[in-house]
């Protein structure tokens, strides 16, 4: 018996051939392989991190590491939004404000009920409100004899699953109804009073009720000093803590009523403009026998959006989000049903978000989750499809505009004005998904990047150190300056 032709050869030299061919496929050579050199160092040893960058002109995929695992997208979840609206809605939708009657104008009276139909334009304003009764007045009408009735929605459901309840204080966390007047959001200043007590004045004349026993720690006295909000109904607010600090501290806070709200609004401003017989209520619905008097529209949607994705607005993220689910289901349809349709008009795309979690528009939940392969498929039909391009014009630019203005380290050369990218940041979280330009004007918006990362800790947070700071100027260094493609090498997603 020769030594090839023994049993425990055979087996072994099999078992070599199995492995080969489960490498190539099954496993892929980037499991075989450790990450190229570069790479290695900079991934932190705390955090969970994810990343894809790709090619765009050759198709190429330069780097995949975790590119399959699900993690809190935060604010990059509303470049799903964004081309869901844009799909769905159209490029001429416009949120409408209407006044309509089913009274009869008799002279300078309304005999009869007027009618205020809101559908959760995320930019209406007092002021937009007012200027409407002015043109009502300046009509020739001044007096309504009978109800002003606010029409809407009134989807209790202000707030999508997984928002953070110790967030829906804060304007950014306002609540996301059909009724919406300046953003559901009171500017305020804290004040100090000459009896050293504290005093919370709106910036803006507001129907709502902030009492006030915090106190100002000037010589930063107390070892623990923090304010604290506490929402009462009906829109009233206990502001109690302490602020360390001499200035008037501003406050953003967000209404806790919506309804309530629009309707302390509006009530202020018909009893102040007309003789009103009635009282200012809410009704889903106004009658087929009614005629319009006004509609004011919003900005168009291409506007919407852009400010969407340039500041990060979550007011109007999920605004676009319920409405699209509106469109499909109905005026009554909320949070659900707008994912519902973000999954079913993505896939159309083929960006395939079956393992993923959507929970709103904005990302403000801690249900959502994506993989940074599936935000790379939705951004490569952002670069590829002729109905989509224009987004990439209105995301935020390294060290110009934006969320990315003053973001290090995309502040200065070389990624300044390099980067064109929608960011994440949560707390844990910060995540980029966008594109870096190359050298050469044919290489503008080239390579697709999407960098994730969870599980931050609070001191390299508040360090602002975190994986995108580092990895992206050596991703820069790697493609622009040293043209290094196949040497960067890939990493397996299972990681």
């Amino acid at each position: 018996m020769t030594l090839n032709n023994h049993p425990a050869r055979r087996w072994h030299f099999k078992a070599l051939v199995l492995w080969s061919i489960l490498s190539a496929t099954t496993f892929n050579t980037a499991l075989a392989a450790p990450l190229s050199a570069w790479l290695q160092p900079l991934l932190p040893k705390d955090s969970q991190t994810a990343l894809w960058v790709q090619d765009t002109h050759s198709g190429e995929v330069l780097v995949s590491h975790n590119a399959d695992v699900l993690m809190l997208p935060a604010s990059t979840q509303k470049l799903l939004t964004a081309v869901t609206a844009w799909q769905v809605l159209g490029e001429d939708f416009t949120f409408h404000t209407t006044l309509l009657t089913d009274g009869k104008v008799e002279k300078s009276v309304i005999k009869g009920d007027l009618y205020l139909r809101f559908e959760g334009d995320p930019r209406l304003t007092r002021a937009q409100l007012a200027q409407m009764a002015h043109q009502l007045a300046a009509s020739g009408i001044n007096e309504i004899d009978g109800n002003v009735v606010l029409i809407g929605s009134n989807d209790s459901q202000w707030q999508a699953p997984g928002w953070v309840w110790d967030d829906l204080g804060i304007c950014y966390a306002a609540p996301v109804s059909s009724f919406i007047v300046d953003q559901n959001c009171i500017k305020a200043m804290l004040v100090q009073q000459p009896d050293g007590l504290t005093k919370v004045k709106p910036l803006l004349p507001a129907p709502i009720t902030v009492s006030s026993n915090a106190r100002f720690d000037a010589d930063h006295q107390q070892s623990f000093c923090q304010l604290s909000l506490e929402r009462l109904p009906d829109n009233h607010y206990l502001l109690g803590g302490c602020y360390a600090g001499t200035a008037p501290a501003p406050l953003a806070i967000a209404v806790n009523n919506p309804l309530q709200y629009a309707r302390d609004v509006v009530t202020d401003i018909y009893t102040h403009q007309f003789k009103l017989t009635g009282t200012v209520n809410a009704a889903d619905n106004v009658p087929a026998t009614a005629t319009l008097l006004s509609d004011h529209q919003s900005t168009p949607l291409s506007e919407l959006i852009s400010e969407m994705l340039l500041d990060s607005d979550n007011l109007i993220a999920d605004t676009l989000l319920k409405q699209v689910g509106q469109q499909r289901f109905g005026k009554h349809a909320g949070f659900a049903a707008g994912t519902r349709v973000v999954k079913e008009t993505l896939a159309q795309l083929d960006v395939v978000l079956d393992s993923s979690s959507i929970a709103d528009g904005s990302g403000l939940s801690r249900y959502n989750l994506l993989s940074a392969r599936q935000l790379a498929s939705l951004l490569i039909q952002i670069k590829t499809r002729p109905s989509l391009q224009w987004l990439t014009e209105v995301l935020p630019k390294a060290g110009i505009s934006g969320t990315l203005q003053y973001k290090r380290p995309f502040t200065q050369k070389p990624l300044r004005g390099a980067v064109v990218a929608k960011t994440g940041s949560m707390s844990g979280v910060q995540n980029l998904a966008g594109f870096l330009s190359g050298d050469a004007p044919q290489d503008k918006n080239r390579y697709l990047i999407v960098v994730m990362e969870n599980g931050l800790s609070p001191k390299e947070e508040k360090a602002k150190h975190n994986f995108i700071t580092v990895v992206m100027p050596s991703l820069q260094h790697q493609i622009i300056e040293d043209g290094v493609h196949t040497s960067m090498g890939q990493q397996s997603s299972a990681r």
